[in-house]
């Protein structure tokens, strides 16, 4: 994420910088050709000789780019699968110098590659039906590869201790998630009886503080440090309950299904989060939580507060009995399964 938002930054200071020439050029093709040679540093990869590739697998929208302007400059005949990951035509639409700079980048890019697709990929349905849209694809042509995590065969759920049903969330801290509704959705819940823990790498470390700071208020809200990525895992089974509350306010958190829902699942957690269509689906297919009516504090702590230790303990041995199936290692099988069909095996 680090990288990707790095690379966006990058983008918009060219484009701030090419701006005043674009009215003098008249040549939108020219003018974002420019901006994007310049930012995936083309010159430098044209200058080492490849060879030349059966598939190529382009990772995000600007992956796509860079595979298909290699196809044209060396005369490839190689086949391109394109893992779009989240919707990146509407990924920053909160941010209006986003959607005036950007934007029209992203979506100039998707379409000029369109004949270059083979394959192509996105996490959830809502996106992949959505990129079908916009490229006029026939619907079922955008495979689903979720963020699923490392299938963990070692840990078990484990027993809720001393009556005190343990709350985590984990991730980055970032003001456009809105983390401090989980903190205020503690006011309503008995901190005899629930704790949350938040876990969080400071993305944003003024947000952080801010975080920290207005949790004060609560004796059953504490902060740990983060552990190394392969130790997420292992660290979040210590707990009872994955949450998390993630506001529809664009079009990727809309149709959210994040990498660390996932994570809960292997770590044999029990769910509870907000409405989200994309998580309640998994959520309620195979049973493993609840989830809220609307997107308040209220509302989850509400559906929390219902919980009893049985129940928990069920979605927790739910999580454990569909560990495998929601795995990564499935999603490693559809990839193979898509380089096969495209080389012919």
């Amino acid at each position: 994420m680090l990288v990707k938002n790095k690379f966006i930054s990058k983008i918009i200071k060219r484009l701030q910088k090419l701006r005043k020439y674009y009215f003098l050029l008249l040549d939108t093709n020219k003018y974002f050709q420019i901006i994007l040679y310049d930012c995936l540093n083309f010159e430098y990869i044209f200058l080492h000789n490849i060879n030349i590739p059966d598939v190529i697998i382009a990772n995000d929208w600007n992956g796509l780019y860079l595979a298909s302007e290699l196809k044209k400059k060396n005369n490839w005949h190689s086949k391109i699968y394109f893992d779009a990951h989240e919707y990146a035509p509407r990924e920053w639409e909160n941010s209006l110098k986003w959607r005036f700079t950007v934007k029209p980048l992203i979506i100039w890019a998707l379409k000029k590659c369109i004949n270059d697709i083979s394959i192509m990929s996105t996490v959830c349905d809502g996106i992949a039906r959505e990129y079908e849209r916009f490229y006029n694809f026939p619907e079922g042509f955008v495979r689903i590869i979720t963020n699923a995590a490392e299938y963990g065969d070692t840990l078990q759920p484990n027993k809720i201790e001393r009556g005190v049903i343990r709350l985590i969330h984990h991730g980055g801290a970032r003001k456009a998630r809105k983390l401090e509704l989980m903190i205020k959705m503690m006011k309503y819940l008995d901190p005899k009886r629930f704790e949350l823990t938040f876990m969080l790498v400071q993305s944003e470390p003024e947000y952080y503080k801010y975080l920290v700071k207005i949790s004060q208020m609560y004796s059953n809200i504490k902060f740990i440090e983060p552990v190394p990525f392969n130790e997420i895992i292992k660290t979040l089974n210590n707990y009872d309950l994955g949450v998390y509350i993630l506001k529809p306010n664009n079009f990727n958190n809309k149709y959210a299904l994040p990498n660390k829902l996932f994570e809960y699942i292997q770590a044999r957690l029990a769910i509870a989060i907000g409405p989200s269509v994309e998580m309640v689906k998994i959520i309620e297919r195979y049973n493993l939580g609840v989830y809220s009516e609307n997107f308040s504090p209220k509302s989850l702590a509400k559906a929390i507060a219902l919980l009893t230790p049985e129940k928990i303990m069920e979605y927790k041995q739910n999580a454990d009995k569909f560990a495998k199936e929601l795995s990564a290692e499935n999603n490693i099988n559809e990839i193979k399964t898509i380089i096969n069909e495209l080389t012919g095996k």
